[in-house]
Formats: C-alpha cells, structure tokens, sequence
C-alpha cells in the first residue's frame, strides 16, 4: 500500500497485489494523475470502477465502501447443492439446552 498526500491535504492511495492496483482518491483529479504517471512508466489498463478483486465484491452506498464475498458464498452453495436448503438464523439454539 503507497499514499501520496499533497500539500493541499489531497491525497491517493494505491493498493498493489501482484499486477492488480486500486487507487483511491480524496478527488478525481488526484486519481487522473496517479493514472497518468503510472501509465507513462508502465503498460497498464484502466478498468474502470472497481467491481470484484480477489475474490471481494467492493460497493458504494450512500458515500460508504462495503466490502462483501457473499457471491463466494453463493458459488459454493451452489457448487454443492446447497443453494435451495431453507434458512435459519443461526444454527444453534442457546435456549434449548
């Protein structure tokens, strides 16, 4: 993990895992020009938004950034038939020993 704080107090964070980066940002402009150093130095892609990396789900709401591997979840249910089985709370009752 690398931060870049300007004077300004505007600043860039980039997470690096082997050839994937995220870089967030206090503003779009900070971001553009991490990209644009980055780019110039190295053969890279830009992908847009970030949706999934290594296997987290990243989403925004209401200004928040939740991370989440519920779809992981799910895969492995249904990878072992377990996607259809009802749903409890919890597994355990604590009341009835």
């Amino acid at each position: 993990m690398y931060v870049k704080q300007c004077d300004n107090g505007v600043y860039a964070i980039l997470c690096l895992y082997v050839d994937y980066i995220l870089i967030f940002g206090s503003n779009i402009d900070i971001i553009n020009d991490v990209k644009h150093m980055l780019s110039s130095k190295f053969d890279m892609k830009d992908l847009g938004p970030i949706d999934v990396i290594l296997g987290i789900k990243i989403l925004t709401k209401d200004g928040d950034i939740i991370l989440t591997q519920y779809h992981c979840v799910e895969n492995l249910l249904k990878k072992f038939n377990y996607s259809d089985v009802k749903h409890v709370l919890t597994p355990y009752d604590p009341l009835s020993n």
